[in-house]
């Protein structure tokens, strides 16, 4: 009977060395994204959001994400084989660039629910405001790229500080370069291009794209 106080205190200590440590969710980033789709030929608004997420298990613990507006009753999922990482020394982000919603995109208090393997659950509230009563108009009209030289375009509807991704014909990005002016070159290897900038008026920020690379004469739009 001696033994059983030790045996028992020894159990304890294993339960609490085999439990779990709850997630944590370090912070929230999102932003509106005004995106212009040059297949479709129309402007669409896109959600980013993006989790600092931690876990004292390791960052393939967590398996789903869920994104929720509860006064609109939207409830959007990205599993792990969905969502972008950005992993930076210290950090590990999870989210999405492109969170499209049916209709418009509704602003004020989000839900951003993240769940690992195991189901443990962590909860963080994002805000997504409206444009200030006084920003400028959202934008409408097209934007087109026309093929000048090999490699060159010109952009038109657009504005004229552009950051242009660099895409394998994968789709994946391997470059970036930032543009001042309605001229781009485009590098060897790639395969279609994205341009980017930011609206401070609206605090949002703008897409084009993608646009594949085509040969001279001839619209990049399609």
């Amino acid at each position: 009977m001696g033994f059983r106080p030790l045996i028992l205190a020894v159990l304890a200590l294993s339960l609490v060395a085999c439990s779990h440590a709850p997630p944590q969710v370090v912070q929230v980033a999102s932003q509106v994204n005004r995106v212009w789709d040059p297949v479709v030929g129309a402007w669409s608004d896109r959600l980013s959001v993006f989790l600092q997420a931690s876990s004292s298990d390791g960052n393939k613990v967590f398996d789903r994400l869920h994104l929720i507006h509860d006064g609109q009753q939207l409830f959007f999922t990205l599993t792990s084989a969905q969502w972008s990482v950005v992993d930076h020394p210290g950090e590990y982000w999870i989210g999405t660039n492109s969170l499209a919603v049916p209709g418009s995109l509704p602003t004020g208090s989000w839900r951003a629910l993240l769940v690992t393997k195991s189901g443990q659950k962590v909860e963080a509230a994002f805000q997504v405001p409206p444009a200030a009563p006084d920003a400028p108009p959202a934008r409408t009209g097209s934007v087109s790229v026309k093929v000048e030289a090999p490699g060159r375009y010109r952009v038109t509807g657009w504005v004229d500080d552009t950051l242009v991704w660099f895409r394998d014909p994968k789709g994946g990005v391997f470059a970036r370069s930032k543009v001042v002016g309605p001229e781009i070159t485009v590098l060897p290897g790639t395969a279609s291009f994205v341009l980017y900038s930011y609206d401070k008026g609206r605090g949002e920020g703008l897409e084009a794209g993608p646009f594949l690379v085509q040969e001279p004469g001839k619209p990049a739009d399609r």
